[in-house]
């Protein structure tokens, strides 16, 4: 069976090549028309509040009707799921590697900001939106390995963190080189994310030839 895209998803769609067959890039180019439609703004804080509160009322009305089909009470008490497994993704040293990353980045960008220029604005904005996604797809992956029916979910979550990798070091290379006064922090957590991702390769056993 093909990986469907959205199991792999960088949030990306300008750039994505799968989007002709990704139900989710689908809703959402139909809720744009909709808005369209409808003469409403679909950029915005306040037009992503709306929407998002029309998809969790859309997601309660499916959820509702899949419970009546398949006769789930969900008025009754569920039992609590353990935690065990959340901590220890926390608690991993791969995780928490690639928080610190994503922590120590985001004050980089605070302090290079001020003297980007627009040749460089492309590339700062590459990090601004993938160096959060590195930390949260490593927790899932890690989370996701601990249950054997998960393992395809693992390998796609590790696969989005090292394709974001991937963009920030070469956005921080770029970065170095236009800056000349910034090199040296930009190829510190270049170095740095070239770590974590070769770390993801061999746990979720990546060939060679995929995530370059």
């Amino acid at each position: 069976m093909k990986t469907l895209p959205f199991n792999a998803c960088d949030y990306r769609c300008e750039r994505c090549l799968e989007t002709e067959h990704c139900a989710v890039f689908r809703m959402e180019s139909e809720r744009e028309e909709h808005n369209f439609a409808l003469s409403r703004e679909s950029d915005g804080i306040e037009a992503v509040l709306r929407d998002v509160s029309e998809i969790f009322a859309e997601t309660r009305e499916m959820l509702l009707e899949k419970a009546e089909e398949f006769g789930v009470d969900l008025d009754e008490p569920a039992e609590a799921e353990p935690r065990e497994t959340t901590e220890d993704a926390r608690r991993d040293p791969l995780h928490q590697r690639a928080y610190e990353f994503m922590d120590k980045m985001r004050d980089l960008l605070k302090k290079i900001e001020p003297v980007i220029t627009p040749q460089g604005k492309e590339f700062f904005e590459d990090i601004v939106w993938h160096h959060t996604i590195i930390s949260t797809k490593t927790f899932r992956a890690i989370s996701s390995d601990y249950e054997p029916e998960m393992r395809f979910d693992a390998v796609n979550s590790a696969g989005v963190a090292m394709k974001s990798l991937t963009i920030c070091i070469m956005a921080l290379e770029e970065l170095a080189s236009l800056y000349p006064e910034m090199t040296v922090e930009c190829r510190k957590f270049s170095d740095i994310a070239r770590g974590i991702k070769q770390t993801l390769r061999e746990r979720f056993a990546f060939d060679s030839e995929r995530n370059e």
